[in-house]
């Protein structure tokens, strides 16, 4: 692993458990064990940094979002909330993202016009995806727009993600993903049941 790399996955780990301004370069100098000076080399700034891992972050979900294009909308959806199992651990990290919202204002415009576009992609796939549902007969949305149902989703899986971080519960995203599952009216498809399974033996 190159030393950005090393920096940008302590930036990260710090971002998701303390929020972007809980560390400074010390904590990551300290982490990577290089020299404060030496971050320097690589980022200029906490700014930079911060971009950094949000480019970073909206690859490996973009990444992610594209393994699942080719799948059913229910299962796409059932891949998003793999997703965020993955980004939240043992219930100890938040969305690098969604750690952002608290201290949106106290952000650099440049972070935060990146910020928006991390939640435009989330909300743009998973209108995308509910749209199809609805049309394949998959999804019951009743009136509502598939935009709205995209937010309430967006909405309940950073939700679930604040709780277990506050609880130490990792299967708050369960939770959510099971009412989710209610609400749209479907089951969660066989074989990621099966995956589910595997995984308890």
């Amino acid at each position: 692993m190159s030393t950005r790399e090393a920096i940008l996955d302590s930036a990260q780990r710090l971002i998701q458990t303390r929020s972007f301004h809980g560390f400074s370069f010390q904590d990551i100098a300290d982490e990577v064990g290089i020299r404060k000076a030496s971050l320097y080399h690589y980022f200029d700034s906490k700014d930079a940094i911060a971009l950094a891992v949000l480019e970073r972050a909206a690859e490996w979900v973009g990444a992610g979002m594209d393994r699942l294009e080719e799948r059913e909308p229910t299962e796409r959806l059932e891949g998003y909330f793999d997703m965020y199992r993955i980004i939240h651990g043992k219930g100890e990290r938040m969305c690098p993202g969604g750690s952002f919202a608290a201290v949106l204002d106290a952000v650099s415009s440049s972070v935060q016009t990146s910020l928006y576009r991390f939640a435009k992609m989330h909300l743009d796939w998973l209108e995308n995806v509910v749209r199809e549902g609805v049309a394949r007969g998959q999804f019951q949305i009743g009136d509502q727009r598939p935009r709205d149902i995209a937010t309430q989703i967006a909405a309940g899986v950073q939700g679930a993600l604040l709780v277990g971080r506050l609880t130490g519960d990792p299967h708050a995203i369960d939770t959510v993903a099971a009412e989710f599952r209610n609400y749209l009216g479907y089951t969660k498809p066989s074989g990621q049941r099966r995956q589910d399974q595997n995984k308890r033996h």
